[in-house]
C-alpha cells in the first residue's frame, strides 16, 4: 500500500473505529527526529463479543508507522502493517483462508469469519475470542530501526498466549534486516549470548541445559528467532515454549555492544 492510512479500506469489509495521532520520537542519535504516527483499530462489526452470552471476537491493534515522507519510510510502513495482517491470520483455527488480507479489517473479517465456522462446527469455542498486538519502536538510530510487537490472544485453548517479536529496519532502504545482517558471525555469536543467558538463568558453565529444564538441540544452545537491536545493545528475546517451557515465561536477554564489538557488523549504530 502505498497511502500510510487507507481509511476507506480500512472500512471497506467489516465495521470497525480507527483512530491515529503523532508524536515526536526523542531520538538524539539519530540524524533527524522521525515523527512516529500511531494507529489504533478496534473490531465493531457484526459478532463482535458479547460479555453475557460469551460469544464473539474481541480484537484491537495498536501500532506505529513512520510519518516520513521517504521511500524507505513508505516500505518499512508496508511491512508493519503486513507483519500485523500476518499475526491476526496466523491465529486463525480453520484451515488457511486463500484470500490474502489488503488491510488489517480484511483480517479481522476474516478472524471473526474463522471464528463463527468453528462454532457452527463445534458449538463450543470456549467463549470469545480474544486478539490483541501492540507494536512500538524499541531504537532509532541513524542506520537502524527496531519495533516490538506484543501479541494477546485467547482462542479457546488451555490457556491464553502472550508473546512479542521483534523486527529491524534498515533506514536507508527500508529493508528488513536478518542476523545476518548485525553481526558478521553467528557462529561466534552464541558462546556469547549463551554466556549472559547463564549468567542471568543462574546455570553454571558445568550445568547442562537440558537437565535444568532448557530445551537444547543435543546440547546445543540455540539463537532465539527473534533478535532485536536496543539502546544498550542486542536484545535476543525468546517466547514461550521457544527454550523453556510455558511456565517459564519469556525471557529476554541484553547482550551489551561492547561484548559483541568483534562481530558487530559496520553500519548497525
Amino acid at each position: 500500500m502505498k497511502r500510510l492510512f487507507p481509511l476507506s479500506l480500512l472500512c471497506l469489509f467489516t465495521a470497525c473505529r480507527v483512530s491515529t495521532s503523532s508524536i515526536e520520537l526523542d531520538a538524539p542519535s539519530s540524524p533527524e527526529k522521525p515523527t512516529i504516527q500511531r494507529q489504533q483499530y478496534e473490531y465493531t462489526g457484526a459478532g463482535r463479543c458479547d460479555t453475557t452470552t460469551r460469544r464473539g471476537i474481541s480484537f484491537r491493534a495498536d501500532y506505529v508507522l513512520l510519518k516520513d515522507p521517504t521511500k524507505a519510510s513508505q516500505i518499512i510502513n508496508d511491512s508493519v502493517q503486513a507483519l500485523v495482517r500476518s499475526s491476526v491470520m496466523g491465529w486463525l483455527d480453520s484451515a488457511p483462508d486463500t484470500r490474502q488480507p489488503t488491510d488489517l479489517a480484511a483480517a479481522a473479517h476474516l478472524f471473526a469469519a474463522d471464528y463463527r465456522r468453528l462454532l457452527k462446527d463445534v458449538g463450543m469455542v470456549g467463549g470469545c475470542w480474544e486478539l490483541e498486538i501492540k507494536g512500538d519502536t524499541v531504537y532509532v538510530g541513524p542506520q537502524v530501526l527496531t519495533i516490538r510487537m506484543e501479541t494477546y490472544a485467547n482462542t479457546g485453548g488451555a490457556h491464553p498466549n502472550t508473546f512479542s517479536t521483534y523486527y529491524s529496519f534498515d533506514r536507508a532502504t527500508g529493508r528488513q534486516l536478518r542476523l545476518s545482517d548485525l553481526v558478521t558471525d553467528t557462529t561466534a555469536l552464541a558462546p556469547i549470548v549463551e554466556r549472559i543467558f547463564r549468567l542471568k538463568q543462574g546455570i553454571s558453565e558445568e550445568q547442562r541445559l537440558e537437565e535444568e529444564g532448557y530445551f537444547a538441540e543435543t546440547g546445543r544452545f540455540v539463537l532465539p528467532e527473534h533478535v532485536g537491536v536496543g539502546r544498550k545493545g542486542l536484545i535476543f528475546y525468546y517466547n514461550p515454549y521457544e527454550i523453556a517451557a510455558y511456565a517459564q515465561g519469556p525471557i529476554e536477554i541484553v547482550v551489551p555492544y561492547r561484548e559483541i564489538k568483534e562481530v558487530l557488523q559496520e553500519g548497525v549504530l
